[in-house]
This record gives C-alpha cells, structure tokens and sequence, in this order.
C-alpha cells in the first residue's frame, strides 16, 4: 500500500515534481507539496520546518539529505526517513559511520591517484608512440635493400 499525503500518494507527487525527468526534487519542494493546502503552507510549524529546510540547503548545499533530515527533524531511527519513500532507512542513506572529515580525505586521496594514474598512463601512450615510429622506420629501411655490388674477382 502507497503511503498517501492528502489524496496522492507521496511517489506520486515525487515522480511528478521531477523523477521522471531525471531529476528528483530536493527535500524543500518534496515538504512543501506534502504540507501545502490550497497551494501554500497554513500551520506555523510546517511554515517553520519549510523554512528551517530551506536555509540548511542554501547554507551548505553539499550536506547529504540524511544530514539535513537529521538536523532538522532529529535522528531518524525509526522504519523510514522523514521525506523518503520505499522503505528507505537512515542506515541505507548514511553508510558507514566514518565521519565527514574521513570521508573527505578518502575522497581526496583517490582522485589524487587518479590523476598519478592518467599521467602514468599518458607517459605510457606517448612512449608507445615513439616505439611505433621506431618500428616504422626499421620496417622502411628493412623492406629497402639496396642492392650489392660484388668486389670479388674471378681471376
């Protein structure tokens, strides 16, 4: 069974507000279209948590949703995370427990390999290119052989 807000079901109103397009909605406009009557917000904490929300993601715009959820709403421990559907799970959104810091470090450390790889690797074609102009011209000068006179008499 969907879980309905109003008279559509929340998949619904995510699926329109952009998941079909490829481009799900952020968490502000997935509150306000499952808190809005008569197209706007009517009760003060609604208006408050919309607005709380909104300032999280101009703020910091890199936070993960689950990091803005919990910072709004509180922990989320319960079967659901608050603004998700299907069954999604703190757990599921949060990962490991390594810390935001770890993660960053990590994240650094692998694109700085990378890119020691991409040059490795460019080096590596560029050397191949010269063994290829080698082989080349050995393959010219071997096909060319001019012919020999011969010095040896017959007397």
């Amino acid at each position: 069974m969907l879980h309905h807000i109003g008279s559509k079901p929340i998949r619904e109103i995510i699926y329109q507000k952009g998941w079909k397009d490829g481009n799900p909605p952020n968490l502000t406009t997935i509150f306000f279209e499952t808190h809005k009557k008569d197209n706007k917000l009517v009760e003060p904490e609604a208006i408050q948590k919309h607005a709380q929300l909104e300032e999280m993601v101009q703020v910091d715009p890199s936070l993960h949703t689950i990091e803005i959820v919990e910072k709004c709403c509180g922990p989320q421990n319960r079967r659901h995370v608050f603004g998700f559907w299907g069954g999604v799970k703190a757990k599921d959104l949060k990962g490991g427990t390594s810390s935001k810091s770890e993660l960053l470090s990590a994240l650094r450390s692998t694109q700085e390999g990378i890119k020691s790889l991409n040059d490795h690797l460019s080096t590596i074609e560029d050397e191949m290119k010269e063994i290829m102009k080698m082989k080349e011209f050995f393959t010219a000068q071997q096909s060319y052989v001019p012919p020999t006179t011969s010095s040896f008499s017959t007397e």
